[in-house]
């Protein structure tokens, strides 16, 4: 298995390349990525977490996917709390909720969904899903909260709305009660959800190619926060999991996300709520370009004995 992950993670590398060199021939532009976004966020991405149940309902799967929400919620909660020390007024002066941000959420649908389910297959993605029910819930609306100074509860009501929640609360439903879709609609499903890995990574090399790579290591709030949360919610999410005895699949799965890179999202949610000069930009583009030398290394001395069995 660790030879499928690091196959799988060549894979992606491929085509986030493929993606950086369409970017510089302009046959990708600024307008086709922020399509591609928005199809992938609504549609593919959904239709991918509904589709990443299996047919057949049986209690050992359902007990990874509870093992991913309930990891999901304790870890991103004290992630959270944790960010609140590491990037308070004291440390980070301008801009802080940006860090915050960066620091609890990390790229875990446009890159953590391909890998996931080239390495990890059914189980991975089960395990998948439940950590990305509360993820996703706490995306949009704690996320959009740090942002958004205008907040209000209906703002949380559309987080609870959000067609990634609802595809993996209908996944989970269909899966527990046991409602089969007909073969055609069922391959249907199937073919748009397979739209989510390469249409995600070909958005990731895109904006890998704006990236201005003179000005990444000037500023040493950036750097700190790349390499804090490259590192630490891998080996806190490693070490507690370890510690309760959690399934070597849901511990495998869970500290590749911790692993990923920064969320794109946080340069969205800037453009949308806030709209003013940030460093959103280079912490996702440092934290990606990162993220290759830190991922396998992470990997490797986590997780690589249990890949291996």
């Amino acid at each position: 298995m660790l030879t499928d992950f690091y196959a799988g993670l060549a894979i992606v590398i491929i085509l986030i390349f493929i993606g950086f060199s369409l970017s510089k021939i302009k046959i990708i532009t600024d307008e086709g990525v922020k399509f591609l976004s928005n199809l992938i966020l609504t549609v593919a991405l959904p239709v991918a977490f509904f589709n990443s149940f299996p047919d057949e309902f049986s209690f050992a799967d359902f007990r990874l996917f509870l093992w991913g929400l309930v990891s999901c919620v304790v870890i991103l909660s004290l992630l959270i709390l944790l960010s609140q020390v590491l990037f308070s007024k004291k440390i980070i002066k301008n801009n802080n909720y940006e860090y915050k941000f960066a620091f609890a959420f990390n790229n875990t649908s446009f890159i953590g969904y391909p890998l996931v389910s080239m390495a990890f297959g059914q189980d991975g993605l089960i395990a998948y899903a439940g950590f990305m029910l509360p993820w996703v819930i706490a995306l949009f609306t704690y996320g959009i909260w740090l942002f958004n100074d205008n907040y209000t509860w209906k703002d949380t009501l559309k987080g609870f709305l959000n067609p990634n929640v609802v595809g993996i609360i209908l996944g989970a439903v269909f899966f527990i009660v046991g409602i089969r879709l007909p073969a055609i609609i069922n391959q249907t499903v199937g073919l748009i959800a397979g739209l989510t890995t390469p249409l995600a990574l070909l958005c990731i090399g895109f904006m890998l190619s704006e990236a201005k790579l003179k000005v990444l290591f000037k500023r040493w709030q950036v750097v700190f926060v790349c390499l804090t949360q490259l590192t630490i919610p891998p080996i806190f999410t490693w070490a507690l999991l370890k510690m309760v005895g959690a399934p070597s699949v849901v511990i495998s799965v869970l500290v590749l996300m911790q692993a990923l890179p920064t969320a794109a999202t946080l340069g969205l949610f800037n453009k949308k709520y806030k709209n003013t000069e940030s460093e959103a930009g280079e912490i996702v583009t440092l934290s990606t370009l990162l993220a290759g030398i830190t991922v396998p290394i992470l990997i490797y001395f986590l997780i690589g004995n249990i890949l291996s069995i």
